[in-house]
């Protein structure tokens, strides 16, 4: 079902992890292991041109290495085994060097790594495009009053700018944590049969730090076939930020109710629209957070779940990295896409959201208005006429304002300007901007370290 889940991820992503992209990078290393070995003097410089020179045309069917795979526990085994046989079509003495004192998961790992590195280099300019996205949503409804809501029920305004801000917030710390687990991911894997490169007699070390070099991987201070942490917190990372962003895909689905109506994905020719109803209108962007925001956690689980593995390697885990890292880039791509789809294209309809607010007729100004009569009255008498008040609000369809207005005790201690000030929006509004200022301020500190080389 590659071709039918596409949906759930997205074009560029799926080009990266295609079985020929994954098998040329497995080639890949094999090329720049033997030319990291000869310029070392680990082998004669004739077999890495011939190794070298066979690896640039070298292809094998997607469909028989993993035939083959099935039988030896791994492509890398049968993926050396045709290489070899291709480089002895060509220089039998040459073939011995192929592969020459690495390993099965040394090949396996490392052009998983390589995978990731492509994949993480396009998720993160996909979440500076977002981040400058909700940024611009933040700036142009800062003052937007909107319904909070806590508990799923009317609490005090905020701003739908205020509301972006806390998504901005959470997206650019994932950015931010993401960069710095892939930077350390970013690992060469190259330790030979049992780890410790044994078999390049002194050399070994030497030969990671030029292979690596050439690969622009990290060099590790050990061979990690056994510590897969690298991997789980880079898969770890995936998972939050799709579920960081499913938040994105959770509120605006909320907002689009059309009992509440107060913001809105992007509209378009046969976007969202049903097979039974035609009147609806499906928040398709926000379904596709909420699938990668649940999918993923389980996933990245199976990596955290394989730490303890056996000795210096284990048994059935390591393999699981690539297919597990796959899906994850995946679901995190089509995460990305689908924020940067809603974040660039909402649409607010700021008048349904003052609506939403004056037909609670200013009880949700409560809050401001105990606290302030009980400075002035002392909490008692302040609980007492903020909760009357606030019953014949709802029960008389009146505004709070003109109720508190009538009140004796109440008029002794504030002027009516006073209690429109109370009973308003203002307080919120004013409240919000600081918190704003402060992320769009961070976003740009945040940026720069996504960004920098």
């Amino acid at each position: 079902m590659d071709a039918l889940n596409a949906f759930f991820s997205t074009p560029a992503i799926r080009a990266i992890w295609t079985d020929e992209a994954v098998i040329a990078a497995m080639v890949r290393f094999e090329a720049e292991l033997a030319a990291a070995q000869r310029d070392c003097n680990v082998i004669p410089a004739e077999a890495a041109a011939v190794i070298i020179d066979t690896c640039s045309t070298f292809t094998i069917a997607p469909a028989r290495l993993a035939s083959d795979a099935r039988v030896a526990g791994t492509l890398a085994i049968p993926l050396v085994k045709a290489l070899k046989s291709a480089v002895s079509g060509r220089d039998e003495r040459a073939a011995a060097y192929v592969h020459y004192g690495s390993t099965s998961q040394d090949i396996a790992d490392t052009a998983t790594v390589l995978l990731a590195r492509q994949s993480l280099g396009l998720l993160l300019d996909e979440l500076v495009r977002l981040g400058d996205a909700l940024a611009g949503q933040v700036e142009a409804h800062r003052r937007t009053p909107l319904l909070g809501r806590t508990l799923i029920q009317p609490a005090a305004p905020v701003t739908f700018g205020w509301k972006a801000a806390g998504w901005l917030d959470a997206a650019g710390r994932c950015a931010v944590a993401l960069r710095r687990a892939a930077d350390e991911a970013c690992t060469l894997q190259f330790g030979g049969a049992n780890g410790t490169l044994a078999a390049h007699y002194g050399e070994g070390q030497r030969v990671a730090r030029e292979l690596a070099r050439r690969l622009g991987l990290a060099v590790p201070a050990i061979s990690w076939q056994g510590g897969r942490d690298r991997l789980a917190r880079l898969g770890g990372e995936l998972a939050i930020l799709c579920g960081a962003l499913g938040k994105i895909g959770r509120d605006i689905s909320l907002l689009m109710q059309v009992e509440v109506a107060e913001a809105f994905e992007p509209a378009g020719e046969g976007r969202g629209g049903s097979s039974a109803m035609p009147h609806k209108r499906n928040p398709v962007s926000s379904m596709y957070l909420l699938d990668a925001a649940y999918r993923a956690p389980a996933l990245a689980g199976i990596l955290a779940g394989e730490l303890p593995s056996e000795h210096e390697r284990g048994l059935g885990s390591w393999p699981n990295s690539q297919p597990v890292l796959a899906d994850l880039f995946s679901l995190a791509a089509s995460s990305i896409a689908a924020a940067v789809d809603i974040a660039e294209g909402v649409r607010v309809d700021a008048q349904a959201m003052q609506d939403n607010i004056d037909r609670l007729y200013g009880v949700v100004y409560s809050e401001g208005i105990s606290l302030k009569l009980s400075a002035l009255l002392g909490p008692a008498a302040a609980q007492r006429i903020v909760g009357q008040v606030c019953e014949q609000a709802i029960a008389q369809r009146t505004p709070v304002a003109g109720l508190l207005k009538k009140i004796p005790e109440v008029a002794a201690v504030l002027d009516a300007d006073d209690i429109d000030v109370l009973a308003g929006p203002q307080p919120q509004i004013a409240a919000c901007q600081p918190m704003c200022s402060a992320v769009l301020y961070q976003w740009q500190e945040q940026k720069t370290l996504i960004k920098e080389d």
